[in-house]
C-alpha cells in the first residue's frame, strides 16, 4: 500500500515535457551556425534538428506507458536504419527496414507509435511511405506488398501484384498512388482503392526507360523518378509521358554515385540525396548544380549513407541511414 505514493512521486516529473515544436525551435537555435554555403556567403540551407528517438523531439511515453515499460520491459523506440520519410502536417512517418518497422510521430499530439505488423504478418523490409489523407501507405520490398493503415495504425488494405515496390508518391489532386517497382524497372500507378490504372517504363537507358528505379517525388504536376542505375533523374507528367532527364555517373560535383531520395522546394529546386557522396545536391529545373550540403561523418549536418528525403513547407527531412537518425533542414530561399 505504501509503494504507490512513492512510485507516483517518482513518475510525476516524467509526465511533463516540452511541446515537440518548442524542442525543434530550441534545436534550431542551437544549430543556427550550421548553414550552407558558409559565411560570408548568404546562407541558403540551415540545419534545424536531428533525432533518432522520439524523446529527442519532445515526445515521451505517458506516465502509465513508462510504468508499463518498467514492469514489462520497454519496447525499442530508436531508429535502426531509417530509409524513407513522409510528412503530412504534424505527422511524420519513417520507414526503417533495419528495425522492420515504421516509426510514426505526431508532433502536435506528442505521440509516438511503431508499426511492426500488417494484421498477422510482420513487416520485413518497409522502404517506402506516403500519406494519403489520414491513411498511410507502406511499401515492403521483401514481401512485394503495399499495406494501407488508418490513422490508428490498423491495416485496412493490402495491395499485391508487385515485384519489389520501393518508392511511393501520393497525388492528392488525381487520387493516385505512384509506385516504383524496382525489379520490373517500371512505375505503377494505382487508384485510391489499389486498382492498377497503368504503368510505364521498362528496362533500358532510353528516354522513359529505367534501370532499377527507386525513390520518386511528385511536385507541380511533374513526377521525378530516381533512375538509380542509369545514374540520372527522369521527369514525367502525371500520365507517365517523358518530359526531361539529367544526370550522369561520376565522382564530381553534380554527378551521381548512388542517388536515392528526391524532393523539390517551393522555388522548384530539385534535391537529390547521394549515399556515396554523403551529401544532398540541389539542382535547378534544367539539371544545373546550384549547391550541395552535408559531408562525411556523424556530427550535426553530416551524413553516413543518406537515403530518402521529403520536403514539406521548405523543410527538408533526410533519412541519415547509418547514423540512425533523421536530420531536418530549412531552405532559406534564393538558392
Amino acid at each position: 500500500m505504501r509503494r504507490w505514493p512513492i512510485l507516483l512521486l517518482v513518475l510525476a516529473p516524467l509526465a511533463t515535457c516540452s511541446p515537440a515544436g518548442d524542442v525543434l525551435e530550441n534545436q534550431a537555435a542551437l544549430y543556427e551556425s550550421v548553414v550552407w554555403p558558409e559565411p560570408p556567403q548568404q546562407a541558403r540551407i540551415r540545419l534545424v534538428a536531428t533525432f533518432g528517438e522520439p524523446e529527442e523531439i519532445g515526445i515521451r511515453p505517458s506516465v502509465f506507458g513508462r510504468l508499463w515499460g518498467w514492469i514489462a520491459g520497454a519496447e525499442p523506440r530508436h531508429m535502426v536504419r531509417p530509409y524513407a520519410i513522409a510528412v503530412k502536417g504534424e505527422r511524420l512517418a519513417v520507414a526503417d527496414p533495419g528495425a522492420r518497422a515504421v516509426h510514426l510521430y505526431d508532433l502536435a499530439g506528442r505521440d509516438y507509435e511503431r508499426i511492426e505488423w500488417a494484421d498477422k504478418q510482420s513487416l520485413r523490409s518497409p522502404v517506402g511511405v506516403a500519406f494519403a489523407g489520414e491513411a498511410l501507405y507502406v511499401a515492403d520490398s521483401a514481401l512485394g506488398n503495399i499495406f494501407v493503415f488508418d490513422a490508428q495504425g490498423k491495416l485496412t488494405r493490402t495491395i499485391g501484384g508487385l515485384d519489389r515496390p520501393t518508392g511511393l508518391a501520393w497525388d492528392d489532386e488525381a487520387g493516385r498512388l505512384y509506385v516504383t517497382d524496382t525489379l520490373s524497372h517500371s512505375v505503377v500507378v494505382l487508384d485510391s482503392e489499389g486498382k492498377r490504372l497503368f504503368e510505364f517504363g521498362g528496362r533500358g537507358a532510353g528516354d522513359g526507360e529505367f534501370n532499377y528505379p527507386s525513390h520518386l517525388a511528385l511536385a507541380g504536376g511533374r513526377l521525378y523518378v530516381n533512375d538509380t542505375m542509369n545514374f540520372r533523374l527522369q521527369v514525367f507528367d502525371r500520365d507517365g509521358n517523358f518530359v526531361s532527364s539529367f544526370g550522369r555517373h561520376g565522382d564530381g560535383s553534380g554527378d551521381f554515385a548512388q542517388p536515392k531520395g528526391v524532393g523539390l522546394d517551393s522555388e522548384g529546386h530539385i534535391y537529390v540525396a547521394d549515399a556515396l557522396f554523403n551529401r544532398v545536391q540541389i539542382f535547378d529545373g534544367q539539371g544545373r548544380l546550384l549547391l550541395a550540403f552535408g559531408g562525411d561523418g556523424a556530427a550535426p549536418g553530416e551524413f553516413w549513407l543518406p537515403g530518402g528525403l521529403h520536403i514539406a513547407q521548405d523543410r527538408i527531412y533526410v533519412a541519415d541511414s547509418y547514423n540512425r537518425r533523421v536530420q531536418i533542414f530549412q531552405f532559406l530561399g534564393g538558392a
